[in-house]
Order: C-alpha cells, then structure tokens, then sequence
C-alpha cells in the first residue's frame, strides 16, 4: 500500500475542473482523472468531466458504466494512461461530506490490491476554486498536498521489456471501480 500523500496535477487537469465547475455552478459536476504512477506517486494528466443528470446543488454521481469507456479512450493517445480516482465540485466552500469519504473508503475496500484512488473536490470560495484531494491511506481519508504541474513527456514506442532502474511513468494496475465486476 502507498503511504505518500503527495499529489501531482497538470495545469491542464487543474483548469478543466475549475472551469467545469464554474459553468455548472450552482450545482455540482464531476468524473473521473486519469493519469500515472511516478515513484508511487499519483500524477493526474487529464480530469474528464462525465455528463450526468443524476446531479444537483449537492449532489453529483458518475453513471454506472460511464467510467470504462473514458479511461480506454485516454489510453487511445498514451498507453501509459488509467484511472486514478474520481473528482466533484462543490458550489460552496465546503470540505468533502461524509458521503463523500465513504465513497472513496468504498471504492478502496472494493480493490485493496490496487493503488489507492485520488478523491478530487472542487470547492468554490470567495477567490476562485481550490483543489481539495484525500486518499485512504493505512485505512484513513487522508489530505493531499498538491503540486501543480507541466504534461507528461511523450510516450516512447511499447517494448516487451523495461529497464526496472529507470524512473519511467508507470501505468495505473487498476481500472474503474466495476470495470471487472
């Protein structure tokens, strides 16, 4: 199990969720990141907002099987891509609720043999929107430090073998919570 509560985000992930968040405002939206493992660390390349009518001013839930697709097209453009976790705004100022953590308590019960998933909210406060990120850690919601970031280097040609010193960008080993179930 990761133990680091270090989070790296693209600029580029940081403006698609402040940006939906603010068109969506008063309510809440939402989906999924996708990304890399570096060092054991979470690195979010892209946030991907997933439409959803099931969605209110405190409320917002990913449709069921909407997930999948949208982590296999990521991987379209970079192989090394997959799910990290899941993000949602919250129109006011306000911390993850409890709905909120147990949701991401759940979806780590649901795969203990995989990286632990990234909960991303989106709060909005007087001054703009702020990043608020948790993952379990030895079986507790804990906070994220945050590090923006530039893009991933591109991705180099698939080989049947690698070089186990190098500090390559490493593909999540997880899916979307249900893409097997």
């Amino acid at each position: 199990m990761n133990t680091s509560t270090r989070l790296w985000i693209t600029e580029s992930a940081n403006t698609t969720m402040t940006t939906a968040a603010a068109q969506a405002h008063p309510d809440e939206t939402g989906g999924i990141l996708i990304g890399v493992y570096v060092d054991g660390h979470p690195w979010v390349i892209n946030a991907i907002e997933i439409p959803t009518t099931d969605r209110g001013r405190s409320h917002y839930r990913i449709p069921a099987g909407t997930d999948h697709p949208a982590v296999l097209k990521a991987r379209t453009s970079d192989h090394r891509l997959g799910y990290l976790g899941d993000w949602h705004s919250h129109p006011h100022d306000v911390s993850p609720s409890r709905t909120d953590l147990t949701s991401l308590a759940r979806i780590s019960m649901r795969r203990p043999l995989h990286p632990n998933p990234t909960q991303i909210v989106v709060r909005r406060t007087d001054h703009g929107y702020v990043l608020d990120a948790r993952r379990i850690v030895t079986l507790v919601p804990r906070v994220c430090t945050v590090t923006l970031t530039g893009g991933l280097p591109g991705p180099t040609p698939r080989t049947g073998h690698r070089d186990p010193a190098a500090n390559d960008p490493q593909p999540p080993t997880t899916d979307p919570p249900g893409a097997s179930e």
